[in-house]
């Protein structure tokens, strides 16, 4: 759980202390929701690139499944931060900026993502 007195402040107007920490315990579980879309993306493309390039079907279905994930992301970062900067700004924290990347939970400029996966394990190996 985030605690604002590990950062130096003390919380502000009305909020008590019970208040932050609730506010603190949804900034944490919508990281985790986000976060998990990071683990199904590595999943996903791991999925990808041990198909065959025959299996065009399976291929298409696995892109739909990213491109709707990375819809999935954006919307579950934007909540986190929402989140976070509930608790953000009565703790006395400094909130966290939106992202220039989404407009109305919709990504308008796409990333390579897959620079977060792991690439020190068998791409081909599902199970690593």
């Amino acid at each position: 759980m985030v605690d604002g007195s590990s950062f130096g402040c003390a919380p502000e107007g009305h909020f008590g202390p019970l208040t932050l920490s609730d506010l603190a315990n949804r900034a944490e579980v919508a990281h985790t929701e986000h976060m998990q879309g990071y683990t199904a993306s590595a999943v996903l493309h791991r999925m990808h690139m041990a198909e065959s390039a025959e299996d065009t079907e399976l291929r298409d279905a696995l892109d739909l499944l990213l491109a709707r994930l990375e819809t999935w992301r954006a919307r579950t970062r934007e909540e986190w931060r929402q989140a976070y900067n509930a608790w953000a700004v009565p703790a006395g924290v400094e909130p966290l900026p939106g992202d220039p990347m989404v407009v109305d939970i919709e990504v308008f400029v796409t990333v390579d993502e897959f620079d977060d996966v792991p690439f020190g394990s068998d791409l081909y190996d599902l199970n690593s």
